[in-house]
């Protein structure tokens, strides 16, 4: 089949390099757009509620345009409202769930259950970032044979080990420290207060927060560097003996992703998708939601086994490589995307 036209639907996008917002969405745009597929995007790009307005406007004139072949929302039902409502009905709609969308609003109350089934009845095909998340959705009345895991997945030729003490000397950090790294928006869901407890408590070790987000109290030993682009992130990752994320929620978060395809092993909590890729003694290890007594003891471990540390760094990169390299992924949707289109040509 001849490289197809794609709409894209997306109510977070990186307005600039170091933007986290909607990051792995901008990498699948550049992954199918070098295969050749067409992308024409509706996108926001401002944090702000009032960038729904133009969003909404782009999407309306993006769901009728006849030139596209399949149309594709991230973010359910922000995203999906405008092409589920008013698209044409000869171009097919999938719905992309990265996580909150379908672990957290459907269940709030009933509207949003109800508004949640409806983009399902809706939809032609349903993507989720993790099989976790396929099994919630499938029990809100997703067809089993309509819906895929296919995470996004990370550049492990770009995001790969580096020498970590050209990284520490690069970025000013003491060469035989132990440093752990946290990636990701300062807030409550991502585990910051239970980091920062342990990291009171941890004082020989160095935590250093990558992300925005404004920078809670802290003790000495935490150090907050605010947004940074995807090199020096690499940059930072290389440098660190071991990535965390005590997140609250999250599918199969891509910055752990990242740390593996830097052969940096993680601690993460065992929430969501996390367990379906931190195999807890393998490539990282794995803590209850909220427990900061086990966060420490999982830091204290990881300081005091470098050898250890080390060889689960090593499968981490594995890991990146055998189930989470975004060109494979990237196929496995386009893939899908074929298949769909060709469905609904069929009818």
């Amino acid at each position: 089949m001849e490289p197809y036209a794609l709409g894209l639907f997306a109510n977070m996008y990186p307005a600039f390099d170091g933007d986290y917002r909607g990051i792995f969405i901008r990498q699948m745009v550049r992954d199918l757009e070098v295969r050749g597929i067409l992308v024409k995007k509706a996108v926001k790009t401002s944090s702000s509620i009032t960038g729904y307005i133009p969003f909404y406007w782009q999407s309306l004139l993006l769901a009728r345009e006849s030139s596209l072949d399949i149309l594709q929302a991230e973010y359910i039902p922000h995203s999906s409202l405008i092409p589920a409502l008013v698209r044409r009905r000869s171009i097919p709609l999938v719905l992309k769930f990265h996580g909150d969308d379908a672990r957290i609003y459907p269940f709030k109350n009933r509207f949003n259950r109800f508004i949640t089934i409806s983009m399902l009845h809706r939809a032609d095909y349903v993507i989720t970032a993790s099989n976790e998340i396929r099994d919630i959705l499938i029990g809100l009345g997703a067809g089993p044979d309509k819906i895929s895991a296919i995470h996004t997945g990370v550049d492990t030729g770009f995001f790969h080990p580096l020498r970590k003490e050209e990284c520490r000397s690069l970025l000013g950090l003491p060469a035989e420290a132990s440093i752990f790294v946290f990636v990701g928006r300062l807030h409550e869901w991502k585990g910051i207060r239970e980091l920062l407890t342990v990291a009171m408590k941890c004082p020989m070790i160095m935590f250093a927060f990558i992300g925005p987000g404004e920078i809670p109290e802290h003790p000495d030993n935490c150090l907050f560097t605010g947004a940074k682009p995807p090199d020096a992130v690499r940059t930072w990752l290389n440098a660190a003996d071991c990535f965390i994320l005590p997140t609250y929620t999250d599918a199969v978060p891509a910055v752990v992703m990242e740390a593996f395809a830097c052969g940096i092993p993680a601690i993460t909590t065992d929430i969501g998708g996390c367990p379906e890729i931190v195999e807890g003694g393998v490539n990282g290890l794995m803590v209850p939601v909220k427990n900061v007594n086990a966060l420490q003891e999982a830091v204290e471990w990881m300081h005091s086994h470098p050898a250890e540390r080390n060889e689960m760094g090593r499968r981490a990169r594995t890991t990146a490589i055998d189930r989470y390299d975004h060109n494979v992924l990237t196929e496995k949707l386009i893939t899908v995307h074929r298949n769909v289109i060709d469905s609904f040509a069929s009818r």
